[in-house]
C-alpha cells in the first residue's frame, strides 16, 4: 500500500467530518451545495497530495491497517463527539 492511498484516505474523512460540522454547527447548507464543497474539498486534498513525492513510496500492511483504524475510529468518535450525527 503506497502512503499516498493512506492519505487520500484521511483527506476523505476529514473532509467529511468538516463538511458536516459546518452544516450541522455554523450555516444549515442545502444537500446539493453540501455535496459540491464536499466533492471540491476531496478533489482539491488529492490534488494538493499528489504533489509530494515522499508520498509515492510503500508502507507495510500492519502500518496500513493501523492507520486505516485510527482513520475509521476517528471518524466515529468525531460523530459523537461533535454531535454531526
Amino acid at each position: 500500500m503506497k502512503r499516498i492511498h493512506i492519505v487520500n484516505g484521511i483527506i476523505l474523512a476529514f473532509s467529511v467530518i468538516l463538511v458536516r460540522y459546518i452544516d450541522v454547527h455554523v450555516y444549515d447548507m442545502h444537500i446539493i451545495l453540501n455535496l459540491l464543497v464536499l466533492v471540491g474539498l476531496i478533489v482539491g486534498g488529492m490534488k494538493v497530495a499528489e504533489r509530494f513525492p515522499a508520498l509515492d513510496y510503500d508502507v507495510s500492511r500492519k502500518v496500513g491497517m493501523v492507520i486505516n483504524t485510527i482513520v475509521v475510529l476517528t471518524i466515529f468518535l468525531a460523530f459523537f463527539i461533535l454531535e454531526l450525527g
